[in-house]
């Protein structure tokens, strides 16, 4: 699962901007930034498509990133942005362990120090800008924890492809901004894994992207910044997002929206699909939905404290199936699941903080195991991180 943030277009320029230094190079102005994190979780279970045995508690160093940006203007219409990092992936519903060993990511281990954002941007015009390279997700969390309110990336998190490479066309158009790509994959289950529990990935090699983002109250006199976005697969999945979020000053709140179908070479119905998730199975759901409610309680710009608390609660329908997998396009079994997250956050500067999270998950199935083997349906994590933004 971020973004609705709006971090994602930056990458880490966005959460460091403030404190990010400028070098002077063949007389252009660039600038540096990046982030170091460290954490330690606890876990109660894993998924079980990263098999028995795991560590329950963990050390980690869940970020370091480095990366140079050169905006494009209308004096030097060509720029370009481009992080080298190496991260871990926690989500509420599988360890980073999990998305790595095999990865899930199809452009390989999250653990491998290696350029995850990088593209070159063209502004012929005023408002018109093109990308191309390796980018994020308009939507949804980012892939490092350091630009994401909570340790944990969420359930609809792992519905996303979260980076890929392609290009983007953006044009803003002053009461409304669009977007639209076209990319060959590389994201987060766009490649056709085998793990544990079975085939795990879409194998993606084309798709396309469209989305728009706008203020309610510059087109009826009230209402929250809105933000819609299609993200279709060929012979995968087809994401319809929708975003909405307000400020109400000392509590800011954000709600998304996802529903995803999926092609017929995808679905798990189809008896002959040859890349259906865990196998086909006739009685399966070609589609699921999910809805996230985040909540930040912000004493920090309320100035009461240099303290704020998100909250995230979701909520999913991954579908029926006569197996226990669903549609498979999430992957917490057929049928509902539900979690819940809290960070408290302490953030003595701008550049820095340290957080503790408790987070829960409950799924309908059987879809965990405790670290002697036991199948469980619910996975708790408890962790602590604190980072430096530059």
């Amino acid at each position: 699962m971020k973004k609705v943030l709006s971090l994602a277009a930056a990458g880490l320029l966005a959460a460091g901007a403030a404190q990010a230094g400028t070098l002077t190079v063949a007389n252009s102005d660039i600038t540096l930034y990046g982030g170091v994190s460290a954490s330690y979780d606890w876990q109660s279970s894993d998924h079980i498509a990263g098999g028995s045995g795991f560590n329950k508690d963990n050390f980690h160093v869940s970020t370091f990133a480095i990366g140079l940006m050169k905006k494009a203007d209308a004096n030097s219409p060509i720029g370009f942005n481009a992080a080298f990092a190496s991260f871990q992936v926690p989500t509420v519903l599988a360890s980073s362990r999990v998305v790595n060993t095999p990865p899930l990511i199809a452009s390989g281990s999250t653990s491998t120090f290696a350029p995850w954002l990088a593209y070159v941007t063209i502004a012929p015009v005023e408002g018109l800008s093109i990308d191309a390279g390796l980018l994020w997700n308009k939507f949804g969390e980012a892939p490092l924890t350091i630009l994401n309110r909570h340790y944990t990336r969420g359930i609809l998190f792992t519905g996303h492809p979260v980076l890929y490479a392609g290009a983007r066309a953006n044009y803003d158009a002053g009461i409304a901004q669009v977007y639209v790509g076209y990319n060959q994959g590389g994201g987060l289950r766009q490649k056709d894994t085998v793990i544990t529990a079975g085939r795990v990935g879409f194998n993606t090699k084309d798709a396309v992207e469209a989305g728009i983002v706008f203020n309610l109250s510059d087109f009826v006199g009230f209402g929250s910044k809105v933000s819609l976005h299609t993200y279709n697969e060929a012979k995968g999945r087809d994401l319809y997002v929708l975003c909405t979020k307000v400020d109400l000053g000392l509590v800011k709140a954000g709600l998304e929206f996802d529903y995803t179908t999926l092609d017929d070479e995808a679905d798990r119905s189809n008896a002959t699909a040859s890349r259906a998730q865990f196998g086909p199975d006739s009685g399966a759901d070609s589609s699921a939905w999910g809805i996230a409610l985040n909540l930040d309680f912000d004493f920090l710009n309320a100035q009461i404290a240099n303290v704020t608390v998100p909250i995230r609660i979701e909520y999913v329908d991954n579908g029926d199936s006569t197996d226990m997998w669903g549609s498979g396009i999430y992957l917490t079994g057929k049928k509902s699941a539900w979690s819940f997250t809290i960070t408290p956050t302490y953030k003595p500067t701008k550049n820095t903080f340290a957080r503790v999270e408790a987070s829960y998950i409950s799924t309908d199935q059987k879809v965990f195991n405790d670290d002697k083997g036991s199948e469980k349906d619910n996975r708790t994590v408890l962790a602590f991180e604190a980072g430096f933004l530059f």
